[in-house]
């Protein structure tokens, strides 16, 4: 009865072991089943319009990380701005990269923008500035999706633009 039992402890023992054993296995296989490789695609499907500036879809696939950026504006770091809306659109775009870059990203890792201008009825659509900001900021094949959205006042009075930012890094 003793090397019976023995016999059943070491077969338990050995149960145990593999279950361990392959428990591991699985955890550690986990992530090489995963897709290894971050990939964006940023298209405009041909029956959207065909913007230069932003894109229509942007896609985000593998392993990556989330970064956002609430509310970017032209606002120095002593909280004081500039004037006029080149001058804040301007250094919103500048802030925006350096808050990027302080993330481990640039400004080709931006999926998605959402920008809110003051007042914008009453600027001209061909010579608004933000518009140019957007449009050389995003290197070629590189444009996120996009929203334009005029509103009455920020919550700076004399702020006229304000951008929320998304992007994506591959961890």
């Amino acid at each position: 009865p003793y090397n019976r039992l023995q016999n059943i402890f070491r077969v338990n023992q050995f149960t145990m072991q593999f279950r361990k054993i392959f428990t591991l296995f699985i955890i550690l296989s986990y992530p090489l089943s995963v897709d290894a490789e971050l990939l964006i695609e940023r298209f405009n499907p041909e029956s959207l319009s065909q913007p230069v500036g932003y894109s229509q879809v942007v896609t985000i696939k593998g392993n990556h990380k989330y970064i956002y950026l609430g509310g970017k504006a032209g606002i120095y770091p002593d909280d004081s701005f500039p004037e006029t809306l080149e001058e804040q659109s301007d250094l919103t775009f500048e802030n925006i990269r350096m808050a990027l870059a302080a993330a481990g990203a640039s400004p080709k890792d931006v999926v998605d923008i959402e920008i809110y201008i003051v007042d914008l009825e009453d600027i001209d659509f061909e010579t608004n500035p933000v518009y140019e900001d957007v449009r050389n900021f995003f290197p070629a094949g590189h444009k996120p999706t996009s929203m334009v959205i005029g509103i009455s006042a920020l919550a700076y009075p004399g702020l006229l633009v304000e951008i929320n930012v998304r992007a994506v890094v591959e961890e």
